[in-house]
């Protein structure tokens, strides 16, 4: 478990873990191959899983026509990177639009205010993840940055190979105070007005720095949420 139980937003979905960690577990009997896993995936996963992938989806779409970039803000293994990237080949197969995928590949590292997480959790290597794109063969859409959010995205932006990027859709999936706080001062400015900033754990107890960097920094935003998902947890379209 990478987090301790709490009481509220946690407990919503708490009597639905037996369930689906014994479905897993009879799954596992059942003898599929690794080919089956991969073909047949709608079998295997969890509906609160394919609402989250759905919901980035829609996130998508509702950028289709904005002028930008994608940005992710806590890649882990990738998955949502590379979700992004194939939705890029799919609907935008002439377009220039990249995903760039930010992380410092240490795992979490909470602070006071995080202290019931787990610190290193949520951690890739670099290697891995870069392999993973490569085993897609998507090179060409995905770009990878290692960076510590916290203090190097002004350095990343100033360098004259980055300071022309602007983004249409902005996933932070960090949860950590500093991180979203200097991750709203980076890329606010740097979305398109109509893009979209699509936070994971808005109002989370889980998560608490994360609604508080957005009261501090975007307190007059409007956010909305997905009404069929569950995390991620809130979107701002930019005006």
């Amino acid at each position: 478990m990478k987090h301790q139980e709490m009481k509220y937003e946690y407990m919503k979905y708490h009597k639905d873990r037996p369930l689906y960690e014994a479905g897993i577990k009879e799954m596992k009997e059942l003898g599929f191959s690794d080919e089956e896993y991969f073909n047949h995936f709608p079998c295997f996963i969890g509906h609160l899983t394919l609402s989250r992938y759905l919901a980035l989806y829609e996130a998508f779409k509702l950028s289709l026509n904005v002028a930008g970039h994608i940005a992710e803000i806590g890649v882990d293994k990738g998955s949502v990177s590379l979700l992004f990237a194939k939705l890029v080949k799919i609907f935008e197969p002439n377009s220039l639009t990249l995903v760039h995928g930010f992380d410092w590949f240490q795992g979490t590292k909470p602070t006071s205010e995080e202290s019931f997480l787990k610190a290193g959790t949520y951690k890739t290597d670099e290697l891995v993840v870069n392999r993973l794109v490569k085993a897609n063969g998507l090179e060409n859409i995905i770009h990878i940055h290692n960076l510590d959010a916290t203090k190097d995205f002004p350095d990343f932006f100033n360098t004259p190979e980055n300071a022309h990027l602007q983004f249409k859709l902005v996933f932070l999936d960090c949860g950590i105070y500093q991180v979203v706080a200097e991750s709203i001062k980076t890329f606010w400015n740097r979305l398109t007005p109509g893009g979209l900033l699509v936070l994971d754990h808005y109002s989370f107890e889980q998560a608490p720095g994360e609604i508080r960097a957005i009261r501090e920094l975007l307190p007059h935003v409007k956010f909305k949420q997905f009404p069929f998902g569950w995390m991620p947890a809130a979107y701002a379209i930019k005006d």
